[in-house]
């Protein structure tokens, strides 16, 4: 099952929050989007279709190619 994971970083001396994508404890994508819904509904798609992990890094490409 796919979940959005959550980290806080430094950009230019701000603190700002990324989310990822994890499946289980095999693929982990730590900071796709600043943007918490559109990284919930990317996860939610990726369950909902019962995505392959081994898509994951393609169907993140073509979601920040958006």
């Amino acid at each position: 099952m796919y979940t959005l994971t959550e980290k806080t970083v430094m950009v230019e001396g701000k603190e700002c929050t990324v989310y990822g994508i994890r499946y289980d404890d095999e693929f982990f994508a730590a900071d796709v989007s600043a943007d918490a819904a559109r990284v919930r509904q990317l996860v939610g798609d990726c369950n909902r279709y019962c995505l392959d992990p081994i898509h994951l890094m393609d169907v993140i490409e073509d979601f920040l190619a958006e």
